[in-house]
């Protein structure tokens, strides 16, 4: 034999020798895929199943066994082209996959056809996914036939996808509608602006992060924001002063997040107590309310935060004229999220333009703007004032099913004034006045089958007022004053509410809330002198049980016929007496684009808000919470009816009802009859109105105008010769054009506000002891309101992933500087020979200017 006949012989031994050798080492760094089935299996509680032939002589890395099983399934799935089904949370079936594919297209929404920046687009197999950018378009490799795609995004319904070679042969186009409950389905989409929409039920929702700029105002305050809707009027300028179709601000009921809110504002009304940037939505009922909302007679304004878990770190944090705040949304793992906020004013430290303009109009007619008149020559003054307000959440999901939350809030308002002679303590006077509320809330919702949802809430509610001044004074007789108020309310309480859709077209809901109410205030005056003292103290308290029960059925036949009916009984330990409280909202299209509705309600509340006269000369906060018992104060009761019709068609919406509102148990220590009236009565209370909206969008422009007529009347037997007579904050006429403009990264938005003047009562004489002799009560009215507010903001990006988002505004309350006139009342004043009449009024705000920087984080 030759040479290379022998080479040619000894070659595939040396190469079998070497592919032997490889084969044991690749078999050392290795695990057979039958072998890590068998260690999967008992890491994770599953069960395999699969056809031997599909494993067989197939090895994967021993590193495998240390990684998530989603990864160790995902890895197998694309380099053996095999496909695993979950049949159950157990079993896990096995089979050839065949190749793999690709989907891309873009997703929009369904109402407005704008791209969803942000949209989860998730394979369920592999428990991967990615997400949309600002042109909603999304690439998503990797996916074998039969593997299911779940479109998502927070407040829009989840597509489900099926991947075949149909679906990945070209671009998708993907439309997502927004999510609703089993009672929420929109029926006007953008009723005024985006971000306001009109829902079955009657209610109007207002979506804080989809509302535009808002005129006069640099952020989506919570409560301004309600004031931009038809039949909600805040006479005296402030946040919080919302009277609803005629109803004063004690008879609202606030919520947020379920907790009952007793004081809603900051700096004494004029700032929301609620960071809008944390708030999902917050939902408006002026009449028609649903069973389910108790122990109130006027409106409700439900204000809810997001209860999803975020897919990604997210927040941001801004400052505007009168303070600073931050927010984040924290992903703990796929299960637990939290969120967390905070506000604080800067006003202790720094006091800007707006600030000097609000506390010119928070403080007037107050001890503070009294003694400020007087001059800083003789006399040194401090005034420290700062407000803060702090909410966290946790939201905790153990299944599908289930969606546990916890909440925390605490609101927070406090002020010291000092005001003494310089350079002596012969003249020293302090006044602290601390707000407080917090609230705790824990809610359970379970999801009973594809139609039923049980929600469970426990929540507890504070409010906690002090006020003290101390007065020490040394004109050659040295004395003291001093002053003490507090006012308590300790709310606790529960509701368990279970929801059932029976069909496409009808739904019910029933449930049972049980609340404790203590509430108690102290009231406490002195002088003590080197010669004497006087003390007087005025106090109370109580406690009461409410039990109520309520149902509510709705139908929609595809919004031609709405019905929304409902019932509850209210029982109040402390008055003894069980109250039924019904409501309906009914709606009937007669043309296709044209609709009747009316509704009725009935309702009863057992805890109020009186006036008092003894810490008055302080100026600020002359009110007290406390309970009804149904003896010395009556429960007071209110039915409405209201009367409408509702027509859209394109780009053009016009809103008309009629109501009429009957109040039982209305007293006169309230704020619509102050001053006005000496003495404590009983009476009822009458208010006939009519809102009008009317509203055209032109593309990215929008106007409406709101119109309110409102004649708002008490009646008591005792007073104005037992004749109905205005409230101190009747409005008659009221009327807003407003417009909404979107050029880009711009946004404008202007409006005129007109409204007849407050009423007041006249003077006709007085008499040689001061008391003043009132004409007709109420029977001359101030001046017409009137002003204008400008809002512009831009939105811009500093980084081209667009992680970082910025926005600058501006806002410029009454533009055109209009002295308007808010209040007006007499006093008698003494100047050592006789008495004469002083007047004194309450002006609006003069023209404001705000500033705001916001820096958004995705």
């Amino acid at each position: 034999m030759n040479f290379k006949f022998h080479v040619l012989l000894i070659l595939p031994f040396f190469w079998a020798i070497n592919s032997l050798h490889a084969q044991k080492n690749k078999q050392k760094d290795s695990i057979q895929l039958r072998d890590l089935f068998v260690v999967l299996e008992k890491k994770h509680e599953i069960k395999f199943s699969y056809n031997d032939k599909l494993i067989k002589n197939k090895f994967v890395e021993n590193s495998f066994i240390n990684l998530p099983l989603n990864k160790v399934l995902d890895k197998i799935a694309i380099n053996f082209k095999l496909r695993f089904e979950k049949i159950t949370e157990r079993y896990i079936t096995v089979s050839k996959s065949g190749k793999l594919y690709q989907i891309s297209g873009n997703i929009f929404d369904k109402k407005d056809k704008k791209p969803i920046e942000g949209a989860s687009v998730v394979s369920l197999r592999r428990n991967k996914g990615v997400i949309s950018n600002e042109n909603g378009f999304f690439k998503l490799s990797n996916l074998i036939e039969g593997d299911k795609v779940e479109v998502s995004f927070i407040g829009y319904d989840t597509k489900t996808l099926i991947v075949n070679e149909e679906l990945t042969s070209e671009q998708l186009s993907l439309i997502l509608s927004e999510s609703t409950t089993l009672l929420e389905e929109v029926l006007v989409s953008d009723y005024m602006v985006g971000g306001i929409d009109k829902k079955t039920d009657g209610s109007l929702v207002i979506s804080p992060k989809k509302l535009g700029t808002v005129s006069g105002l640099t952020e989506p305050d919570i409560l301004q924001s309600v004031q931009l809707l038809p039949g909600i009027n805040s006479p005296d300028e402030t946040a919080s002063g919302l009277f609803i179709r005629g109803g004063t601000p004690e008879q609202n009921l606030i919520l947020f997040d379920g907790i009952k809110m007793y004081n809603s504002s900051h700096f004494f009304g004029m700032i929301s107590a609620f960071n809008p940037y944390i708030v999902d939505k917050v939902k408006v009922f002026k009449s028609g309310a649903s069973a389910e909302y108790g122990n109130h007679t006027s409106g409700v304004i439900d204000i809810e935060t997001n209860k999803e878990i975020p897919k990604s770190f997210n927040g941001g944090f801004g400052v505007n004229m009168t303070h600073f705040d931050a927010f984040m949304n924290i992903p703990i793992s796929k299960k637990i999220g939290i969120s967390l906020s905070g506000r604080r004013s800067f006003t202790d430290v720094f006091k800007t333009n707006t600030f000097n303009r609000l506390s010119k109009k928070v403080f007037q007619n107050s001890i503070i703007s009294r003694n400020e008149s007087v001059g800083t020559e003789l006399y040194d003054s401090k005034n420290d004032f700062y407000f803060f307000d702090v909410n966290s959440k946790l939201t905790y999901k153990p299944s599908s099913k289930d969606i546990i939350t916890f909440n925390y809030l605490l609101v927070r308002n406090k002020l010291n004034y000092v005001f003494n002679t310089k350079n002596s303590n012969r003249y020293i006077t302090e006044d602290d006045l601390q707000i407080k509320n917090t609230g705790i809330r824990t809610m359970w919702e379970r999801k009973l089958g594809n139609n039923s949802i049980l929600r469970t809430n426990f929540y507890s509610s504070t409010y906690d007022l002090n006020y003290e001044y101390n007065g020490s004074f040394d004109y050659g007789s040295p004395y003291t004053q001093k002053a003490l108020k507090s006012n308590i309310i300790k709310d606790l309480g529960f509701k368990s509410v279970f929801e059932k859709k029976l069909n496409e077209k009808s739904s019910f809901l029933t449930g049972y809330e049980f609340s404790n109410n203590s509430v108690s205030y102290s009231i406490e005056r002195g002088v003590k002198s080197t010669i004497s003292s006087t003390k007087y103290k005025i106090a109370d308290s109580g406690n009461n049980n409410s039990h109520a029960w309520f149902f509510n059925y709705g139908f929609n036949n595809y919004k031609k016929t709405i019905v929304n009916v409902g019932v509850r009984t209210n029982y109040f330990t402390l008055s003894d007496k069980v109250y039924f409280a019904p409501r309906i909202y009914f709606q009937q299209q007669l043309l296709p684009n044209l609709s009747f509705k009316t509704s009725f309600e009935f309702k009863q509340q057992n805890i109020g808000r009186l006036l008092e006269v003894h810490t008055s000369d302080f100026g600020l906060e002359n009110e007290v919470w406390l309970l009804i018992d149904n003896e010395e104060l009556p429960i007071l009761r209110n039915k409405q009816y209201t009367f409408g019709a509702i027509y859209k068609a394109n780009g053009l919406t016009f809103d008309i009802d009629y109501y009429r509102k009957y109040s039982k148990g209305v007293t006169s220590a309230t704020k619509a009859t102050e001053g006005n009236i000496r003495g404590f009565y009983q009476g009822t209370s009458k208010v006939d109105g009519v809102d009008v909206l009317l509203k055209k969008s032109i593309n990215n422009y929008n106007t409406w105008v709101n119109f309110s007529y409102s004649k708002s009347r008490y009646i008591f037997d005792e007073v104005n010769n037992g004749k109905f007579f205005s409230t101190n904050f009747d409005t008659t006429n009221s009327f807003l054009w407003a417009h909404n403009l979107n050029l880009g990264n711009f946004s404008f938005s202007l409006a005129w506000v007109w409204k007849t003047g407050t009423p007041y009562s006249p003077v006709e004489r007085i008499e040689n002891n001061g008391n003043l002799v009132l004409g007709d009560l109420n029977s001359k009215r101030l001046p017409a309101y009137h002003k204008m507010d400008l809002s512009s903001s831009y939105s811009f990006n500093f980084d081209k992933n667009k992680k970082w988002k910025g926005k600058i505004g501006i806002s410029l309350l009454n533009l055109y500087d209009r002295t308007n006139y808010l209040r007006r009342s007499y006093s008698s004043v003494w100047d050592g020979t006789k008495y004469s009449i002083q007047q004194s009024e309450q002006l609006s705000l003069g023209m404001t200017p705000n500033l705001v920087l916001r820096i958004f984080i995705k």
